[in-house]
């Protein structure tokens, strides 16, 4: 306890650079443990305050007093502000009580700083090479190496750990500049930038699309909704390419499955639903995931099939909430790409080991059902066939199912009956050969339950 008072008092009144970098030593060695209790007496010590003082006056002394030479700027930042924004990820380890009453007390002053120094690294990684011969965009080691990279995660991860608290999110929503710089973060083409600040600032909106009060905020920001489906399309494109181990998954996987989560919460207002169904890039990474049947990879790790199994779920269900768009966007949903998406659920019907993807997958179904698709959905190859199967081997409670009552109160279980049962309703809107095959389906059904 006396090293952490010594460290604080230390941090908050050093002057000079060799005091700044010997506090700052001293705080990585107070600091450094993974107890939360203590890590709260941290903050109620109100470490937090002389870190973000020490930082406002490091970053002051950086940009307005000892680079004043434009010819010195784009240079890494000095060890003192990494060190600090380090120290910032130690002591919120701490409860998210202490998270939050830390935010009240230093969390406007830190948003705005660490976001001038994401502005300064991004505009590090734009600057032309240091190399006048390379052409292509520069990474990390043409940029300045580790320290940039290690500065940038880490200021990305301390709004990483202020988003994990929900009630902190609709602040950082509000921020003038942050939503930009996570946009424009995301939109580096990998490799370009380092993969855990892309990573951090995607969850960042996925968290705060968990909140009803940020969904009008992110849905109505500029490129966000085009951004986060560019994200979530990254595992296919990445997969077009030539992978040599199992752990060159995990990034794009990853990456995909935290865009998917974000895509999930914002596809809940009717508008969003539209604009989504639009995508073209969206829908495609949507029938690539759900048909990404990975527990069949011979070999694959468990851990890698697990967060395939979660991303196959939010793609899955961002799917359902959409397919309760209007009829003609389910249209389009049907028709896309000569029926892709049909195709996936149908796959994944059959297919998909994880019975909860594969109850999503009706569930889609029974939301697309409707007069403009039911053409669509009873000419389609394996979709009736796929359903009367689902009906016959399953023993729903409540074999009438649900009547007058509305599709959230309908169990899952018996989704594949119910879709069979709202096609039957929009029967007259059928073709006579696209009638025949339903009413054959309908009488199979009947037959196996005894109706």
């Amino acid at each position: 306890e006396a090293i952490r008072k010594h460290a604080i008092t230390a941090l908050a009144t050093s002057i000079s650079r060799p005091e700044h970098l010997t506090a700052l030593t001293v705080g990585l060695r107070a600091f450094n443990h993974s107890d939360e209790s203590v890590h709260d007496e941290e903050i109620d010590s109100v470490a937090d305050a002389a870190l973000c003082r020490l930082l406002s006056f490091l970053l002051f002394k950086e940009f307005s007093i000892d680079k004043l030479d434009s010819k010195d700027r784009l240079n890494c930042l000095p060890e003192e502000i990494l060190r600090n924004c380090q120290l910032f990820e130690l002591i919120y380890g701490c409860s998210k009580e202490k998270i939050t009453a830390s935010f009240q007390r230093v969390g406007p002053d830190l948003l705005r700083l660490l976001c001038h120094i994401i502005m300064y690294e991004i505009e590090r990684y734009n600057a032309p090479p240091l190399n006048p011969e390379l052409s292509h965009p520069p990474d990390s080691k043409s940029r300045g190496g580790a320290q940039q990279d290690t500065c940038l995660q880490s200021a990305t991860r301390i709004l990483f750990l202020y988003a994990r608290v929900q009630s902190l999110t609709e602040a950082m929503a509000q921020h003038k500049k942050l939503l930009s710089l996570c946009i424009t973060l995301i939109k580096y083409p990998i490799d370009v930038v380092p993969f855990e600040a892309q990573h951090n600032v995607l969850f960042i909106l996925a968290n705060m699309a968990c909140c009803r009060s940020c969904v009008l905020t992110l849905s109505s920001y500029d490129r966000l909704m085009d951004t986060v489906a560019y994200a979530a399309d990254q595992n296919r494109v990445t997969t077009a390419t030539e992978k040599t181990s199992w752990a060159e998954y995990y990034q794009p996987l990853r990456f995909n499955c935290t865009a998917f989560r974000c895509l999930l919460n914002l596809s809940h207002p009717k508008e969003n639903k539209i604009t989504m169904v639009g995508k073209d890039g969206l829908l495609r990474s949507i029938a690539y995931v759900i048909g990404l049947q990975t527990s069949q990879w011979v070999g694959i790790p468990q851990t890698l099939n697990d967060m395939a199994t979660q991303t196959r779920r939010f793609a899955m269900s961002t799917l359902r909430n959409i397919a309760s768009a209007p009829p003609d966007q389910k249209y389009r949903l049907c028709s896309f790409k000569n029926g892709i998406l049909l195709d996936a659920l149908c796959t994944a019907a059959q297919d998909d080991h994880d019975p909860v993807a594969k109850e999503k997958s009706f569930a889609v179904i029974f939301n697309l059902v409707c007069s403009n698709t039911v053409e669509l959905l009873t000419m389609h190859p394996l979709l009736l066939e796929l359903l009367v199967d689902a009906v016959s081997s399953s023993h729903p409670r409540h074999p009438h199912g649900s009547q007058g009552g509305k599709h959230s109160k309908v169990e899952l279980s018996e989704m594949p009956y119910q879709s069979l049962v709202s096609l039957s309703h929009v029967a007259h809107y059928l073709s006579y050969a696209a009638r025949i095959r339903l009413e054959n389906a309908l009488s199979i059904v009947k037959a196996t339950r005894g109706m």
